[in-house]
């Protein structure tokens, strides 16, 4: 019988490409990891690894036990779903991860939801960033993680993860009270060329997003400042700093400076999706989860941009 935790080793190794990495996914100790990957070679008859400068390359056999790792801790994960479905009632305790505009839009409307209807279930959040969040899925640090479509993002027939779409996330534009454009309910994407912007951490989701956007509109965006919080940002529009774009959905708090509008001529949004480890979405808590994110994701759950007819009231 081969253990799943060396089986674990050997994914980590492939994914991460050194033992010490490896082992600090798992939350273990580099020295235990090795033990774990000779016990592993000696179990299969065959090398599973070799040296490659630093790293440690797996062979052509490691990568055969690989693709049956993915599939055997899968179809484990999906056993201990069954067994906890036998129990009556559900309980337990899973950990979810996501960004910040996110948690206050998705996943915290979603534990109030479970707290109604499964009180025994607990759900605990925690802000994560993005790629590492993926490595603390498959750690184990966390159960379930909501995420933007961005680099790296699972896609649908990936062998470690389950992927839940959970819609998209239409973006409005932030503009100071007294900007031309302010009054309107909505305005073209073109006439900001001259702007300038307030955006996210360079290189983010949301960032990448503001420079695509502006680049299909027919000009490159001049990005004067930055912050990773989106009351900052919106501060910084307020004192008449620059223009920004707003995530619509994570509905946040508009100071009495600020209007928001539609932009016109581009679809500006992101898509959202849940993650789990492929099989844990049999375990009834974390299938309870994921209905309940799919529940609050619903387009019924709508958001007015705020105009500057509104500001006057």
């Amino acid at each position: 019988m081969v253990d799943p935790a060396r089986l674990k080793v050997l994914v980590a190794l492939h994914e991460q490409g050194t033992l010490h990495a490896a082992a600090a996914t798992l939350h273990i100790s580099p020295s235990a990891a090795s033990q774990q990957l000779a016990t592993l070679t000696r179990e299969a008859g065959v090398p599973l690894a070799e040296a490659d400068g630093r790293k440690l390359r797996l062979t052509d056999a490691g990568r055969v036990l690989v693709d049956h790792a993915y599939a055997m801790l899968a179809l484990l994960e999906r056993a201990m779903g069954e067994i906890q479905s036998t129990v009556d009632g559900e309980l337990g305790r899973i950990t979810v991860g996501s960004f910040p505009s996110t948690i206050s839009s998705l996943l915290i409307p979603a534990a109030l939801l479970i707290r109604d209807s499964r009180p025994r279930l607990r759900v605990d959040i925690r802000e994560v960033a993005v790629p590492g969040c993926l490595d603390q899925l498959a750690g184990g640090d966390l159960d379930v993680v909501v995420a933007v479509e961005a680099e790296g993002a699972p896609s649908g027939d990936d062998a470690r993860y389950t992927r839940v779409e959970l819609g998209t996330d239409d973006f409005d534009l932030a503009l100071p009270i007294a900007h031309p454009s302010a009054r309107a309910p909505a305005t073209a994407l073109s006439l900001l060329q001259g702007e300038e912007w307030v955006s996210t951490l360079e290189g983010d989701a949301c960032d990448r997003l503001l420079h695509l956007a502006c680049a299909s509109a027919g000009f490159r965006p001049r990005v004067r400042h930055r912050a990773g919080d989106w009351t900052a940002i919106l501060a910084l529009v307020e004192a008449g700093m620059g223009v920004a774009f707003i995530p619509r959905a994570a509905r946040l708090p508009i100071p009495a400076g600020v209007v928001t509008v539609a932009p016109t001529g581009h679809d500006i949004r992101r898509h959202i999706y849940a993650a789990v480890r492929r099989g844990a979405e049999a375990r009834p808590a974390i299938a309870a989860y994921l209905a309940a994110l799919r529940t609050v994701a619903s387009p019924a759950r709508a958001y007015e941009p705020r105009r500057a007819a509104d500001s006057d009231s």
